[in-house]
C-alpha cells in the first residue's frame, strides 16, 4: 500500500508537508476485489401437458414392442409345396408339406387344418415347391368346364414345333393337305383352324410323334378329333397364354 504526500505553501511562504490518506479502489477497500454479484435463477415453469404427452408416448411405445415381438414369436402352421404342380393338374397329399410361418396379416395362406380341402382338387395355376398354397392356388371347378371339350390330338413329327409346348399356352390347330389324301381323309376337311389350350404334353413315342391334350370349344372338338385320327392334325402356337 503506498502513500500520497501531498506539499501546501502557508500564508508565510512556508512549505507544509502531510501524507495523504492511503489511496483506495472506487469500492473504498484498498486492494481487495468484490466477486461477480450473483444473478437470479430463472423460475422453471412446469407444463403439466408436456409431461402427460410424453408419458403416453412412452406407454405407446412399450406397448408396440410388445405386440411386435408377440407377433413375432407367435407361428403358425400352413400348407406349402413339396413338389411343382402344374395347371390343371390334380394336387395329391404327397405335393403338401407343413410349414410353420410367423403371423403377417398381408399373407393368407392355407393352414395346416385345412389340406384336405386340396388334395385332388385342380391347380389353379402353376404351383412351384418351396411357396405356399393359397385358397386361390386351387380351382373351384373342374376341366373341361361347361361349354369345353378335352380332346387328345395325335401329331406326327414335323406337325408341331419343336420347342416345348406348356400348359395353358394358346394354339391353332388345323389340318394338313396332303397328296393321296384316302376319301376319309378328305372328309374331315374344315375352313380355317380351331382355337385351343394346351392342356397337356404326352411323352415322345417310338416313332417321334407324341399326343398333345387340348381344351377346345365343344361344337369343334368332333372335327379336332377326326383330324387326329386321320393323322393330319396341325399344331401352330400363336401368341398368349
Amino acid at each position: 500500500m503506498s502513500l500520497r504526500t501531498e506539499t501546501r505553501t502557508t500564508e508565510n511562504g512556508a512549505a507544509t508537508r502531510r501524507d495523504a490518506a492511503p489511496a483506495s479502489r472506487l469500492d473504498g477497500e484498498p486492494g481487495r476485489v468484490l466477486p461477480a454479484p450473483a444473478l437470479p435463477q430463472p423460475k422453471r415453469r412446469r407444463r403439466p401437458l408436456l409431461l402427460a404427452a410424453g408419458a403416453v408416448l412412452v406407454v405407446l411405445g412399450a406397448v408396440g414392442a410388445y405386440g411386435l415381438a408377440s407377433s413375432a414369436s407367435h407361428r403358425v402352421a400352413v400348407v406349402a409345396l413339396s413338389a411343382d404342380v402344374p395347371w390343371g393338374q390334380p394336387i395329391a397329399a404327397a405335393d403338401l408339406v407343413e410349414a410353420q410361418i410367423a403371423t403377417d396379416p398381408a399373407l393368407h395362406p392355407m393352414l395346416w387344418t385345412e389340406r384336405s380341402t386340396a388334395i385332388r382338387k385342380l391347380a389353379a395355376t402353376d404351383l412351384h415347391a418351396g411357396s405356399l398354397l393359397t385358397i386361390g392356388d386351387v380351382m373351384a371347378g373342374q376341366i373341361p368346364a361347361d361349354g369345353q371339350a378335352l380332346v387328345g390330338v395325335a401329331v406326327k413329327p414335323g406337325m408341331l414345333p419343336t420347342t416345348e409346348l406348356a400348359a395353358r399356352q394358346q394354339v391353332w390347330i388345323t389340318r394338313a393337305d396332303r397328296d393321296g389324301q384316302s376319301a376319309a381323309q378328305a372328309a374331315v376337311r374344315s375352313t380355317g383352324p380351331i382355337r385351343a389350350v394346351v392342356y397337356a404334353v404326352g411323352a415322345t413315342d417310338a416313332s417321334g410323334g407324341r399326343t398333345v391334350d387340348v381344351l377346345v370349344g365343344s361344337a369343334d372338338a368332333a372335327t379336332v378329333a377326326a383330324w387326329s385320327a386321320a393323322s393330319v392334325a396341325v399344331i401352330i402356337v400363336i401368341a398368349g397364354r
